[in-house]
């Protein structure tokens, strides 16, 4: 109980946690991430890697969190929801206007030239782009990763690609004159996204001249309805290519969002932005509903293996952003969360010092770190395979070394478990972050975890929501029973960890995958369904934890006042 009289001049500042949360540095003053670094980073590459993302850090930690912050204001935002369909001459432009935040923002990130062969490699790519996720998605990080699966998938069939699509592959890689492309992936229609052997956009080639003047051509028909990153250069569209042998099924095609020399003149390749949608999360990212009228496109890879090419590299990639950026996202919350914690007193002490909040910090601490180092394990096995993901089962079965081919099943299954569980935890360690700040933690111009959590919902459904992955998951296993037992998995992916643990999870592993499907509705099947969903978390929990283990970080928790001190010794 206060024994102070009131005093209508309350002094009370937030200045001395403004000041310790705003000249933080992500990569310079976070002991555990600089630990996970030096661990995975081949010896030959750390010098380089570190000087070149500790320079970097000065610019995502503070000028570049400062323009994302900015693109977050209510009116920014609100931007990117409306659209200019014709000019002062009534003509159709389509034209989408960002905030200048974002565009510069975007502009400098894409100047990193993150996947140019001989400016990155592997290593600090990833490092570069899990550093740039501390600021949540911004209406950049969609851009960077779609554009990081249109460049793998192009590059896989770079040498029987088309002239226009080398071009293209060219400026999305290597950039002409410091200018990168930027790419996007539109794949959901109206019936929805997950089943995309439903589409119904059609491809079609055609030999006459067309409006544009090409001929001898594919054109793409029909509408896309979930179209993110619509301002982008080229966009990974699949369609279902009519006349040929394989039309019944998906194909992929590169589809300029403006012919060469059209961009300036703000004249699309056939194709109409009907409306930008108003979202829930990732509100600085434009995602348009488009209807496709004869635009010129460009086949990537056999039109048969379109679906498989997708979803095992395009998807797959996608997923593996999903994970590491909640993950860096982990790595911020539970940091400002933490010590702002440190910082706030109540009844005369600081609240971290009251029991259920001590838990509710080694809580959101351990999830941070546990996420990240299994994010950071999960992308050095992407890595080992030399940045190749095999794009089906058929292929990977033709591997003909047994233990190559578990340890790419593994890794295959590692993604979609990962996203499937980081999604799921996220909103709720930043919900559970946001309730350290008491009130203030829903203000927007306060703190930046409202968006980030935001930002999170929608990440849970990017790319499959929990129940169509758990059930390829399910049917992945039922594949490759003759030559990957249940059992076998599951020493493989807890190697390190328990025995009594390891044999427990087989035991229940087992029983899951023995269910022939989980498509039948009867009661056993709801019962193997609701276990499968909560074994599913605890296993890739468990694979986090041991992948912590393996690093044994000796780094001590972020001390507030220690902080302090610090950073007002600097500025002296």
């Amino acid at each position: 109980m206060s024994n102070q009289e009131g005093n209508r001049n309350n002094l009370y500042s937030f200045d001395d946690y403004l000041f310790v949360r705003d000249n933080f540095n992500y990569y310079l003053d976070d002991d555990f991430l600089q630990t996970l670094v030096n661990y995975y980073v081949p010896e030959e590459e750390f010098e380089n890697i570190n000087r070149d993302v500790s320079a970097l850090s000065n610019y995502v930690s503070f000028k570049w969190k400062d323009l994302a912050n900015q693109a977050n204001e209510l009116e920014n935002r609100m931007k990117v929801t409306k659209l200019k369909h014709y000019n002062a001459f009534n003509h159709r432009i389509d034209k989408i206007e960002r905030c200048l935040e974002t565009e510069t923002l975007e502009r400098e990130i894409f100047s990193l030239g993150l996947f140019d062969p001989n400016r990155n490699t592997p290593w600090s790519r990833f490092v570069k782009m899990f550093l740039l996720y501390e600021n949540g998605e911004a209406g950049c990080m969609c851009p960077v990763a779609c554009t990081h699966g249109l460049v793998w998938l192009l590059q896989k069939y770079e040498t029987n690609l088309s002239p226009q699509a080398s071009k293209i592959l060219e400026y999305l890689r290597e950039g002409i004159k410091g200018d990168y492309a930027k790419g996007a992936q539109f794949v959901s229609e109206i019936q929805g996204g997950s089943d995309v052997p439903a589409n119904l956009v059609e491809a079609v080639f055609e030999e006459s001249e067309g409006p544009d003047g090409v001929s001898n051509c594919w054109r793409i028909y029909g509408k896309k309805f979930f179209c993110s990153a619509a301002h982008t250069d080229y966009a990974l569209v699949t369609a279902k290519p009519k006349n040929t042998a394989s039309s019944t099924k998906i194909a992929a095609f590169i589809v300029p969002s403006w012919l060469p020399g059209n961009k300036r003149k703000e004249i699309r390749n056939s194709y109409t932005i009907d409306r930008l949608k108003p979202k829930l999360g990732t509100a600085e990212l434009p995602t348009a509903e488009i209807t496709y009228n004869g635009a010129v496109a460009y086949p990537v890879g056999p039109l048969e293996k379109g679906l498989a090419d997708v979803v095992g590299i395009v998807l797959s990639l996608s997923r593996l952003h999903v994970a590491f950026g909640m993950a860096a996202g982990a790595l911020r919350v539970a940091r400002e969360a933490s010590l702002y914690a440190q910082y706030r007193k109540a009844f005369g002490i600081p609240v971290s010092s009251f029991p259920l909040m001590i838990n509710q910090i080694n809580d959101l601490n351990n999830y941070a770190k546990r996420t990240t180092a299994g994010a950071f394990k999960v992308y050095s096995e992407y890595i080992n395979f030399g940045e190749e993901l095999i794009s089906g089962i058929r292929d990977m079965e033709k591997i003909e070394n047994l233990e190559e081919r578990k340890r790419r099943f593994r890794l295959r299954e590692l993604i979609m478990l990962q996203k499937i569980v980081v999604a799921d935890e996220a909103p709720k360690m930043i919900r559970l972050a946001i309730s350290f700040f008491g009130g203030h933690g829903i203000m927007e111009d306060f703190l930046s975890l409202p968006r980030l959590h935001r930002d999170a919902m929608i990440m849970e459904l990017w790319e499959g929501p929990r129940s169509v992955l758990l059930t390829q998951i399910h049917r992945d296993f039922q594949r490759v029973a003759q030559w990957y037992t249940p059992e076998d998995f599951i020493a493989d992916l807890l190697r390190g960890a328990d025995n009594d643990l390891i044999n427990e999870y087989a035991h229940e592993f087992k029983k899951i995958v023995s269910c022939e499907s989980l498509l039948k509705n009867d009661q056993e099947t709801l019962k193997i369904c609701r276990d499968w969903e909560l074994f599913s978390n605890r296993l890739f929990i468990a694979y986090q934890e041991q992948a912590l283990r393996d690093l044994n970080p000796e780094v001590k928790d972020l001390q507030f006042s220690k902080l302090l001190r610090k950073f007002k010794k600097i500025k002296l």
